[in-house]
């Protein structure tokens, strides 16, 4: 069960976050990008918390967790955020998606020269490159409309170098808070990040509470809720059962998402480019994924023939 319960988070972390592009767009049309982060995190650290009430789930930080999740915070939270929402004044939301689909290709590199457990294989390399491909025939749909202008390069630049923040992060994440509960580094992570934002709002961009528009305000609490609360229980879920290269393949799922909406509610055409695209997109990450779950089962059955014994046989549910 637990196999499945890793897919299902990985599809409702795939919505979550590929519709905040389009929420994003929509907010910074009324709020500065540092008001806007402020308010999102506060509201999600606001709705985590309660969720984590009602579960009765007990934080116990010691000092060493605490300063590694305030890393965690600012590299994978509040500096991010910030070059996204900042990039999303000039540049499109599907763009956007696009563009911070490129975790994955730092992910890979990074993980694989510092986890002895991730390493950087062919099959690996296969699965991120036909990834990669459908990432830039979704890009190309941009590049023929003219949506890429050399005025927008720092908008653009700031949004990929989120990418890579993310992509430390993540293998951060994994090398140091193993065995630390996902709900506890959300938690922990979110309330630290909403601290971080809403000093540096108060003191340059104050949000507007009083006059702000209605659909800024759903904007916000979608961020909040949906794109920040729980989007991080599914991430640090997704991480402490499948590791930090392949959590953030998720990245790759985005610009489907980001671009869809885009056609849904701003009237974009869907043509073969989001299709055939999406395809790719989709084909990278389970060949990443199967390749994984075949080494998985292959190591134990290994050690076990050295052994002289037979390997435990799966359950159904894995």
């Amino acid at each position: 069960m637990t196999s499945l319960r890793v897919w299902v988070a990985f599809g409702l972390l795939s919505l979550a976050w590929g519709s905040s592009y389009l929420f994003i767009r929509i907010g910074v049309e009324h709020l500065s990008p540092l008001a806007l982060v402020a308010l999102r995190l506060v509201i999600g650290a606001a709705a985590l918390s309660v969720f984590v009430a009602l579960r009765r789930h007990r934080v116990q930080l010691s000092r060493r967790v605490l300063a590694l999740t305030a890393v965690v915070a600012t590299t994978n939270t509040c500096v991010p955020f910030l070059l996204i929402t900042w990039g999303e004044e000039t540049v499109p939301s599907g763009l956007a998606s696009v563009l911070n689909s490129t975790v994955p290709i730092f992910s890979l590199v990074i993980a694989g020269a510092v986890l002895h457990d991730e390493p950087i294989t062919l099959p690996r390399l296969g699965g991120v490159a036909i990834g990669f491909a459908g990432v830039l025939l979704l890009l190309s749909r941009d590049l023929s409309h003219g949506a890429i202008r050399w005025s927008a390069l720092a908008s653009q630049g700031a949004i990929v170098l989120a990418s890579l923040c993310y992509a430390v992060s993540a293998v951060f994440t994994r090398k140091t808070l193993r065995g630390v509960p996902s709900m506890t580094i959300s938690l922990c992570t979110l309330c630290i990040a909403a601290a971080e934002t809403l000093l540096l709002s108060l003191i340059f961009s104050p949000p507007p509470l009083t006059t702000m528009n209605p659909s800024a305000l759903f904007a916000v609490v979608w961020l909040g809720v949906l794109g920040s609360a729980l989007a991080y229980l599914f991430y640090f879920f997704i991480i402490e059962n499948w590791g930090a290269a392949r959590t953030t393949l998720v990245t790759y799922v985005l610009p489907v998402v980001g671009l869809s909406l885009g056609a849904i509610f701003l009237g974009e055409t869907v043509d073969w480019r989001i299709l055939a695209g999406s395809a790719l997109v989709i084909a990278g990450i389970v060949l990443a994924n199967l390749v994984q779950r075949r080494k998985a089962r292959a190591e134990p059955a290994a050690g076990a023939a050295r052994r002289g014994v037979s390997a435990p046989r799966s359950s159904p549910g894995e």
